[in-house]
């Protein structure tokens, strides 16, 4: 039996936040993609459907590179913290600025991405909130 990572995040709180939040399902309506977050050594798959997140789990270490997603943004675990506290420092208040200063990376079919990058934005925030 595959043991399943230790969640940085809540996936099901956050999934019920953002589909009960107004400000995410503008950002996100008609998105649809798989997209994969790599935590460190853990994955998590996010489901989107029509604007609204279909799953968002914890994925196992073998399922984590079978699994075929549009996009996948990855960082160490100690980046994803510093990302998702209340208050980060510098350049991890943004994910693009993470990406562009810090060691996040974004890759797969970003011109399917970018559109959506300010739901992405919110997700983060309600991330942060979730942890607080």
């Amino acid at each position: 039996m595959e043991v399943m990572p230790m969640a940085l995040f809540d996936t099901t709180a956050i999934a019920a936040a953002a589909n009960a939040d107004g400000e995410f399902q503008l950002a996100a309506r008609l998105w649809n993609t798989d997209l994969r977050f790599d935590v460190g050594d853990d994955s998590y798959l996010l489901r989107m459907r029509d604007g609204r997140i279909a799953e968002f789990a914890p994925l196992g270490a073998s399922a984590a590179s079978s699994v075929n997603t549009d996009a996948q943004i990855s960082a160490p675990l100690d980046d994803w913290q510093e990302l998702l506290k209340p208050v980060p420092k510098p350049f991890y208040q943004d994910l693009m600025a993470a990406v562009t200063r810090h060691n996040f990376k974004i890759e797969g079919d970003l011109t399917g991405f970018h559109p959506y990058y300010r739901a992405t934005c919110r997700l983060i925030e309600l991330m942060r909130q979730s942890r607080s």
